[in-house]
């Protein structure tokens, strides 16, 4: 019994070196295996560069090529775990019945560069690679800010905000941009401004452009934020279309005007460079008055308010 124990004991234990040995020889082989050079064929994914100007890619497609190479077997391996990625210049892109293609000529160079020496390309699958592109127009289109401003109390925005640049320019389809006319930046709240500000947003594709390439991805906007006071200024009424062989004698001749911009802005400002109108054609008979009109004011005012909007009117004989 004993005997037989130990001699069951020995044969297990054969066993297991035998299966150690074998699986040694096993990888030993699998290595030597890989090692050694082989044809055959491997799949790359296509990343698209340098496109004609007139020209999109339909994203919607699969973008592959199979290669037939030479190389170990470890390198297959490799691209059997994760697929291979090759980056294809556009720039020569050819036009026939069937579609935009790039012949084998043109691409096997570009691939060769891309892979390692230890690979050897030898066939592409097909002497042209056709691809899913698409003839596009372009179009500029203004570019609209969509932004709040909160000023604090006695400051203004003095003049336009100025965008930079002041449009957008869309890629795609006649039929899908023709009806765009403008761009709007993301929302955008500027709270309690006190100074000038200067703020880069980016641009909101819209959703219904499917196949469009938004080329211009943001803008700069800046704007001039200063403080203003207030300044009341008398001016004289000025009587216009009045009737023929009469004049028109106002009660009063002359308004008060609230002026609001920046101090800088008030110091130069002078009661002639305003301009308040009273046009007979505009007068209710029936009461005897005429509404006031600010024809002109000078540049850099915020607003300009009159104290009074119309006046009593008596005509006179020439």
């Amino acid at each position: 019994m004993v005997f037989k124990g130990i001699s069951s004991r020995l044969n297990q234990r054969k066993v297991k070196v035998f299966a150690i040995f074998l699986l040694c020889s096993f990888f030993a082989w699998t290595l030597s295996k890989l090692s050694e050079n082989y044809e055959s064929r491997a799949n790359f994914e296509l990343l698209f560069t340098n496109f004609p100007d007139s020209l999109l890619l339909n994203t919607t497609e699969p973008h592959e090529i199979g290669l037939k190479l030479r190389t170990s077997g470890f390198k297959f391996l490799g691209y059997g775990l994760s697929k291979g990625r090759l980056k294809v210049n556009l720039s020569k892109v050819n036009k026939d019945d069937q579609g935009y293609y790039l012949k084998e000529t043109t691409l096997k160079p570009q691939f060769e560069r891309q892979l390692s020496n230890t690979i050897s390309l030898l066939e592409l699958e097909d002497e042209k690679l056709y691809l899913p592109l698409y003839k596009v127009a372009t179009k500029e289109v203004k570019i609209v800010p969509n932004i709040t401003l909160d000023l604090k109390q006695n400051h203004i925005l003095e003049g336009k905000l100025v965008l930079e640049p002041a449009f957008a320019v869309l890629k795609g389809p006649s039929k899908e941009i023709r009806h765009i006319d403008k761009i709007e930046s993301v929302p955008h709240v500027f709270e309690a401004l006190t100074s000038s500000f200067t703020k880069i947003l980016d641009l909101e594709k819209p959703q219904n452009l499917e196949n469009t390439e938004l080329l211009t991805t943001n803008v700069t906007i800046t704007g001039k934020v200063v403080r203003f006071s207030e300044k009341a200024f008398t001016i004289p009424i000025k009587a216009i279309n009045e009737p023929s062989g009469f004049s028109i004698r106002m009660f009063p001749s002359e308004v008060q005007l609230v002026c609001k911009a920046s101090v800088a802005t008030l110091k130069e400002i002078k009661s002639s460079d305003f301009e308040v109108v009273a046009d007979y054609t505009q007068a209710d008979s029936e009461t005897s008055t005429i509404p006031l009109y600010l024809r002109s004011s000078p540049e850099g005012v915020y607003s300009a308010v009159m104290v009074q909007k119309e006046i009593e009117f008596v005509l006179e004989g020439l």
